[in-house]
C-alpha cells in the first residue's frame, strides 16, 4: 500500500477508536446519554417553536399593515409552489 492510502486507513482507524471509546459501557451511561439527548431534543423543539411563533405572529402584524402587499406575496407564492409541483410531477410521467 502507498503511504497516502495507510494514512487514510490509520486516520480512519483513529476516527473509529474515538467513536467506539465514546460509547456507553454500563447500563447508567447508556440511560445518562439517552437522557441527555432527549433534553436536548426538547430544547430544540421547544427553541423552534417559539420562532416559528414569533415569525408567525410578525407575518400576521405585516398582513394587517399591508394587506395589498400580503396578498400579492401570497399569491407569487402560491403561484411559484404550485408550479413547481406541477414541473415535479410531470417529470414523473416521463420516467
Amino acid at each position: 500500500m502507498s503511504n497516502v492510502t495507510n494514512e487514510k486507513m490509520n486516520k480512519v482507524n483513529g476516527a473509529a477508536n474515538n467513536f467506539l471509546n465514546k460509547l456507553p459501557t454500563s447500563p447508567d451511561q447508556l440511560e445518562n446519554m439517552v437522557h441527555k439527548a432527549g433534553e436536548k431534543a426538547g430544547e430544540l423543539t421547544s427553541n423552534f417553536a417559539e420562532t416559528a411563533t414569533s415569525k408567525f405572529e410578525s407575518g400576521r402584524s405585516y398582513v394587517k399593515e399591508n394587506p395589498i402587499k400580503g396578498v400579492a406575496i401570497a399569491a407569487a407564492a402560491g403561484i411559484a409552489t404550485g408550479s413547481l409541483l406541477t414541473m415535479m410531477f410531470r417529470g414523473n410521467k416521463n420516467n
